[in-house]
């Protein structure tokens, strides 16, 4: 199973998130929640880059599976703040679609900062 964990504050603003596992949803290659799942966090990571003009901490595993994206709110401007949430709130809404329809392989969790 795919878990996605959205890194919050106690405002209901996120400045991270960790995604782990492997759906296992369909033969390697063809994994299409998995496909979904990568597509999603690697357009918003170059999303927060391109539009917001920051540098996210990084961690990604060498065999796949994992990856964990921070931001570190002092480090933006309020403008940037906004853009940051709207790119971040429009991620979790993809997600939630996904689990919404494949739920038995993608779960949506949230952790307080």
């Amino acid at each position: 199973m795919i878990t996605v964990e959205i890194h919050s504050n106690e405002n209901r603003e996120s400045y991270g998130f960790q995604i782990s596992g492997h759906a296992y949803s369909g033969e390697p290659g063809r994994d299409l929640v998995c496909a979904g799942a990568s597509a999603i966090a690697f357009g918003s990571v170059n999303a927060i880059g391109e539009l917001v003009k920051v540098t996210p901490g990084i961690d990604q595993g060498e065999e796949g599976g994992f990856l964990s994206v921070t931001i570190n709110p002092s480090d933006l401007s309020p403008e940037q703040n906004v853009k940051l949430q709207t790119i971040l709130q429009t991620m979790v809404t993809q997600f939630y679609t996904m689990v919404a329809s494949y739920g038995d392989f993608i779960e949506l969790k949230y952790k307080m900062m």
